[in-house]
Formats: structure tokens, sequence, C-alpha cells
């Protein structure tokens, strides 16, 4: 069902977590949409950003084309629109390997807001996020990353259209910074905390309230854009597998992010928004690896996700749908401009 049919179709975009290997799957297809469909990712009317996928959403929202995303995944010259990525990676975050003994500190015992929200709301439980708030705090502290995000963005407000998707440590509940309503929140802090992944890394304050990573709630969190009235939903999920399954090491955990995101989409087409979702094939899975942090596959993966995302859109069925991106990329000039303004 379409919402708007004298106007621009308003579309929305949904980037999922996936550590550095995410984003640069997120760039390739990205990058992808914008060459073969001339739609450029900047002009989407919100864009909703979970852990990696919020780092991918900001610089998007900052004014960085997709096409630098992934000139910078490979190492490759950016354009002056893409200069704040160097800024904000002149001293990039050293990390540790997880291992085992980071869980043999101290977890938290479950806390009184925890087992409120829980009796408040039972069908809503979910152990699994539940288990996440209890894990030991982090031993990697993730706000110098904060200050570098602070320092590149520094007397600019909060970009227009930007929804961070965090949780709250202390109850496991969702919180959508950037979102009407949501309390307010420095978009650095907002971004670290969305990726503070819980046992690794250390939760971020907000106003005095730990946050933890937003993939703990939903990989990808698209369903927040229920209520938004919007034309299409492109959904970028690096965790999940094209198809629902794919014979690799992680096929588990995929095939679970796969059937949490098919409910998220059954959502938001119950509310008449169309919706496409773009998850890696067992090719790219390939290209990707196990190690959502390893830091030595981003030119394959961008070459693989750029590739993958092509053939997906020349599929008649998808290309009916991503038509809205066509009519919305003829616009995409005074739209940009629109929103520097």
């Amino acid at each position: 069902m379409s919402h708007s049919t004298t106007t621009a179709p308003r579309v929305g975009l949904v980037l999922g977590a996936g550590g550095l290997v995410g984003q640069a799957y997120q760039a390739g297809v990205l990058a992808a949409l914008e060459h073969d469909l001339g739609w450029d990712p900047r002009t989407a009317e919100v864009v909703v950003g979970s852990s990696a996928g919020s780092i991918t959403a900001t610089l998007l929202r900052l004014g960085v084309p997709a096409t630098d995303l992934a000139a910078y995944a490979v190492e490759a010259p950016l354009s002056v629109d893409g200069s704040v990525l160097a800024e904000l990676t002149e001293e990039p975050l050293e990390l540790d390997p997880f291992t085992i003994r980071d869980l043999a500190r101290p977890w938290h015992l479950p806390s009184p807001a925890l087992v409120a929200r829980t009796l408040r709301r039972p069908w809503a439980f979910r152990p699994s996020v539940a288990a996440l708030t209890l894990l030991p705090n982090g031993k990697v502290d993730i706000e110098g990353e904060a200050e570098a995000l602070a320092a590149a963005t520094e007397g600019q407000p909060w970009p227009d259209g930007l929804w961070i998707a965090t949780v709250r440590r202390r109850d496991g509940a969702r919180v959508v910074f950037g979102r009407p309503g949501s309390p307010p929140a420095p978009l650095s802090k907002a971004v670290t905390a969305s990726c503070a992944i819980p046992g690794y890394f250390r939760p971020v304050r907000i106003d005095g309230v730990e946050h933890v990573d937003g993939g703990v709630h939903s990989s990808t969190n698209a369903d927040v854009l229920r209520d938004q009235h919007l034309d299409l939903v492109v959904v970028v999920a690096s965790m999940s597998v094209a198809g629902g399954w794919a014979p690799t090491p992680d096929a588990l955990l995929r095939r679970t992010v796969h059937r949490r995101l098919e409910r998220e989409v059954r959502r938001l087409r119950k509310a008449g928004t169309e919706v496409v979702r773009i998850e890696p094939s067992a090719r790219v899975i390939r290209a990707m690896g196990v190690n959502a942090m390893a830091d030595d596959r981003a030119d394959d993966v961008v070459r693989e996700a750029f590739l993958d995302t092509g053939r997906r859109t020349a599929d008649p069925a998808v290309a009916a749908r991503l038509a809205a991106l066509a009519d919305r990329a003829s616009q995409r000039v005074d739209l940009l401009h629109a929103r520097a303004s």
C-alpha cells in the first residue's frame, strides 16, 4: 500500500548490527544501490542505526556519501564530502580479543527495574535480552570514541531523521535516541552506547543511565518505523542470511536474526509500508567470515556485497518494490540541499 501518490515517496533506511565486517557490508550494499538505481541513501526520510549500523547511519546523516563509505573501507581516496571519515579515525580504538575469562568477572544480579518490567509485560519478556543485561561490565572503555565523534561534530545539532537504537541496561528496554519523544542525548554518546557490546565494552552513561548495544534487542530494530507512514523501508541486515539459511559456521545465529527480521517486516507491512530487505548470500558470508571485528576482510566484503546487491536488485519482483528509490533519486539534490539548510 502506498501512502503517497502526488508527493515524493517517503523512504526509510535501516542499518543493522555486524561489527567492522558489517560496516563493510553496508558500504558495499549502499554503494550498489546508488550505482545501480541512482538513489543516494542520504536522502532517506529516516535512517535507523543499531550497533555498527549506528556509525554508518550517522556518517550518512553527516553528509558522507555511500561511495566514500565504500572507498574508505578499501582504503581508496575520499571525496571532500568524505573528509569527516579521516577526522573520526585518526586514532582507531585498539581492541583486545574477547576471551572466556572476560565472563569470569562478577555478573549483575537482576535489577528491580528488570523484574518489574517483566511482571508488567510478561508476554514481552525475552530471556536472551535479560541475560545480556546481566553480563559483567566490559573491560574496554569506548568513551574515547565518543570524544572523537563529539570533536568532529562540535557545534552541529542532532541530524534530522537519525534514529539510534540502544538498550537500557537496568531493565533491557529499547531506547531509540533521535526519535520524537525519546530522551535527549549527545549524538556521540548515543552512537557509542549503541555499539557497547555487553561483556566487552563498558556501558555508556547517558544522563546517568547505563546503555548498551542496540543489537541486544534486535540486530535491525526495523519495526520502530511502523508508525512513520513510509512508502518503502530498505533494511540492510548484515547479520542475517538471504533465504533464511546457508551452510556456514554461524548458520544458527544468522537464522535467528533472519527470523526476527521477518517478524519486524510483517509489522511494517501490516502498517502499509513496503519493505525490501538486503541480506548476505552464502557467497558474501564466506567473504565476511565469523569474526565480526576482523579488520582484514573489507576489500572482499565490499566487492561481494556490491555484486550481490546488484543481483538482488535485478530480480523483477525486487525491482518493482524498489521503484520508489528511482523516483526518490530524481529529487536527491533538492532534498540534500534542503537538509543541509
